[in-house]
């Protein structure tokens, strides 16, 4: 119980930390695109990955980043799927229509991950 206490509160501050440090980044960068990159997910990742590789070594954690890798693919390919369907439909059924591919592609890569 305790180690899991301070593995979560070590995946907080380091996440904080990461996550301070990249909306600095994404500050000083132009165009202010770039912020959406840096945002909070990429850090809290990052410093889920590094505490839990700390704490249960980084064997125990290379599941755990292919499967961000594959929910990152599966992300991308729904975000290229939205901005066509956005401009040529209503926003409930293009977003609808990217969710249903997000999961789609989500569970194809999931056998290949797992």
């Amino acid at each position: 119980m305790q180690v899991a206490v301070v593995s979560v509160l070590a995946k907080t501050l380091c996440g904080g930390a990461l996550v301070l440090t990249f909306a600095a980044l994404s500050e000083a960068l132009k165009p202010k695109r770039f912020a959406g990159i840096l945002a909070a997910a990429p850090s809290v990742a990052i410093a889920g990955l590094v505490v839990g590789s700390l704490a249960k070594g980084p064997l125990e954690q290379a599941s755990a980043a292919r499967t961000m890798a594959a929910g990152a693919v599966a992300l991308t390919v729904c975000a290229a799927v939205l901005v066509p369907a956005g401009r040529r439909w209503k926003v409930g059924r293009a977003s609808t229509l990217a969710c249903v591919v997000w999961i789609a592609v989500a569970l194809a890569l999931y056998p290949v991950v797992a």
